[in-house]
């Protein structure tokens, strides 16, 4: 892929495992900055937000923590689940975090991971996006599109008072191989 100044960048998923937890943590600093442009979230006296991230990205099979890395380098985070939070569903996929760091923003990193994670895990996926945050239901509408050849609507809802963007993303039987170069280690 070619990302900033046309540098070639080659997209990874990196399994997170718990000795890296800490790294995670690190990350979700930077999310949960980002994040509080969009919900109400208080920072600590301690100048961090503690954010938490629990121990169940690792002691259940059905959870998926990965790091993003960008020619390399870390660029951020995936979390994914199977079955749906919506809905009963448990043969779906659920995007549950998704972090690019904002130097790699903009230069198909973001793309290219998402790509990956939707086939590391054929099948249907699910992804929601908070109402207040326009530029992610923009991004996800615009990589699932790509993905799947063709628009995908995204569905309001509303979940314990927060309002909320549904995307469904079905996989397409025959669908070309992704036009962007990317990599994937699991």
């Amino acid at each position: 892929m070619r990302g900033w100044r046309g540098v070639f960048r080659m997209v990874a998923l990196e399994p997170i495992t718990r000795d890296q937890a800490p790294v995670l943590r690190n990350l979700f600093e930077l999310y949960a900055h980002d994040f509080s442009e969009y919900v109400p979230i208080d920072l600590q006296p301690s100048g961090r937000f503690d954010v938490p991230v629990g121990d169940q990205w690792w002691a259940r099979e059905d959870h998926f923590p990965f790091f993003i890395r960008a020619s390399g380098k870390l660029g951020g985070f995936a979390l994914a689940r199977r079955g749906s939070r919506v809905s009963a569903a448990t043969d779906v996929m659920d995007v549950a975090e998704f972090f690019v760091l904002r130097g790699e923003r903009r230069h198909g990193v973001g793309s290219a991971a998402a790509v990956a994670l939707f086939d590391m895990f054929p099948g249907a996926w699910e992804i929601r996006i908070r109402r207040a945050n326009p530029a992610a239901l923009k991004f996800w509408a615009r990589v699932a599109a790509s993905w799947l050849g063709q628009p995908v609507a995204a569905q309001p809802l509303s979940i314990e008072g927060v309002d909320w963007d549904l995307l469904r993303v079905e996989p397409v039987v025959g669908r070309p191989a992704p036009t962007e170069s990317w990599q994937t280690s699991r």
